[in-house]
């Protein structure tokens, strides 16, 4: 049996069980690194960074990847996080986590150099319309008489007012994470500097690296509406930022926003509005309040209850968390905060993946 707890990035970035459960999963790899994960949590770091390196290198070159050119790419970004990691500090040792954070920022440039190199590829998020159709994206549309949440692949969440409709990529793109709405809803985005994250409408885009706002794009209405709950927010005319992105020495005209102030766009004059929020309503993640008391209880019982709240599947391995009891106390507090507070008093970490929350934890003593 392979002891893939002593292989490094790149060793499982070679690794062809591994390559096959990110470029062509089935079900016996699914159960296999799902389980894997959940008795190895303190190793999620390093296999998250590993699927980045695959899918980057993988999306690359496509049908032209063969294992020495595999096995070469992977070398290069290895030499270029450790060339990093030099030229900013020679006199401070990098743990093992450190330097895979170095790696998995240095695959966005490794996919730049190849693109660059090989000007027959449009750059990801260009080209043509053909090329974009071939990103596998998800809408989903909230019939069912309630808010509905929304899990995103980057641990973001979108709770959708009913009538409203969302689509976004199965898997977010290296450079950004875009997103287009129709109608409204409340965002609580992970925050990730190095992608920002776009929120289209029919004439505004919204710009954060990791806020909670909400934005009202209802089409039946004269103005859209976007209100800021934590973090900083830019909201752009689509038409002007669209033409900037094209041209990018032009600065984009838009606003700025800070907790509590919010932009309305009127879509007759085309024009953007600052002011402070008016209504306290638009910053709470949900119209109503799931308010719930963990009182000493099984920690798997008060995930099923947090699923059932927010109409979600939390996936846990019950045998692991048999013996791990909870005491919590919830009310305005959004899911992430639930999620996060029961798994740190576990000692447990989750991710977003398919539309469910996966926990990986080593179990209570």
């Amino acid at each position: 049996m392979t002891d893939y707890r002593s292989y490094g990035v790149e060793d499982l970035a070679m690794d062809e069980l591994f390559r096959r459960w990110v470029t062509e999963p089935d079900a016996a790899t699914i159960h296999f690194w799902e389980q894997w994960l959940a008795d190895n949590p303190d190793r999620a770091n390093i296999v998250a960074v590993a699927r980045e390196m695959v899918i980057s290198i993988h999306d690359a070159y496509r049908d032209n990847l063969s294992e020495d050119l595999m096995k070469h790419e992977i070398d290069e970004i290895v030499r270029l996080a450790e060339l990093r990691k030099d030229q900013e500090s020679n006199r401070f040792y990098w743990p093992a986590i450190w330097r895979a954070a170095a790696v998995l920022v240095l695959v966005a440039g490794l996919s730049w150099l190849y693109y660059t190199t090989h000007p027959g590829r449009p750059m990801p998020g260009q080209g043509d319309t053909n090329a974009m159709a071939t990103v596998e994206m998800i809408t989903t549309t909230n019939r069912s008489g309630k808010e509905m949440t929304v899990l995103l692949s980057d641990n973001s969440v979108a709770t959708l007012k009913e009538g409203s409709s969302i689509s976004y990529p199965a898997q977010f793109a290296l450079n950004e994470r875009k997103v287009q709405l129709t109608g409204e809803a409340f965002f609580d985005v992970a925050k990730d500097p190095q992608r920002p994250f776009l929120v289209y409408t029919s004439e505004t885009v919204t710009k954060v690296l990791g806020t909670s706002f909400r934005v009202k794009a209802i089409d039946t209405e004269n103005t859209i509406m976007v209100a800021v709950k934590t973090g900083r927010v830019s909201v752009y005319p689509k038409h002007l930022y669209e033409t900037a992105v094209s041209n990018s020495k032009k600065p984009v005209a838009g606003v700025i926003l800070d907790p509590n102030q919010q932009a309305v766009f009127r879509r007759k004059d085309k024009k953007l509005e600052k002011s402070k929020v008016s209504n306290p309503g638009l910053l709470a993640e949900s119209a109503g309040h799931k308010e719930q008391v963990f009182d000493d209880m099984p920690v798997a019982n008060a995930f099923d209850a947090l699923g059932k709240a927010y109409g979600i599947v939390i996936e846990y391995n019950a045998e692991t968390l048999a013996s791990c009891m909870i005491s919590a106390e919830f009310s305005d507090e959004n899911l992430k905060q639930r999620l996060n507070a029961i798994c740190q008093a576990i000692g447990a970490t989750y991710n977003m993946e398919h539309g469910r929350v996966i926990v990986l934890a080593k179990g209570c003593n």
